[in-house]
C-alpha cells in the first residue's frame, strides 16, 4: 500500500517538471494539461490519502494488541476466579450423611 502511494507521489513529483519543461510552438493553441493550481491539488490529495493510509495501517496495528491485552487480562481473572473457586470448595464443611 506504501508503495502505491509513494510511487503515485512520485509520478507526480516528475510530471511537474515535465510539463514545466514542454513548450508550445508559437501562434498554435496551448495544449489542454494540467496547471499548476491542478497539480498542487493533486499533490495535496495525494499526501492527505497518504496520511490517511498510515493511520489505517497504525489503527490496524494497534487493534489486535490492545484486543491481546484484553484477553491475557480476562485469562488472569478466570484463573483468580477458579483459584478463588477452589479455595471454598476445599473449605467448604461437608454435610453430614443420615
Amino acid at each position: 500500500m506504501r508503495g502505491v502511494i509513494g510511487i503515485g507521489l512520485l509520478l507526480a513529483a516528475l510530471a511537474g517538471p515535465a510539463l514545466a519543461q514542454s513548450t508550445t510552438p508559437q501562434g498554435a493553441a496551448p495544449q489542454a494539461g494540467l496547471g499548476e493550481a491542478d497539480i498542487r491539488e493533486l499533490l495535496e490529495a495525494a499526501k492527505a490519502s497518504a496520511k490517511a493510509a498510515r493511520e489505517s495501517v497504525d489503527y490496524a496495528r494497534v487493534t489486535p494488541d490492545i484486543l491481546t491485552q484484553i484477553l491475557a487480562k480476562l485469562d488472569k481473572i478466570e484463573n483468580k476466579l477458579d483459584k478463588i473457586e477452589n479455595a471454598v470448595k476445599a473449605t467448604a464443611p461437608r454435610r453430614a450423611a443420615r
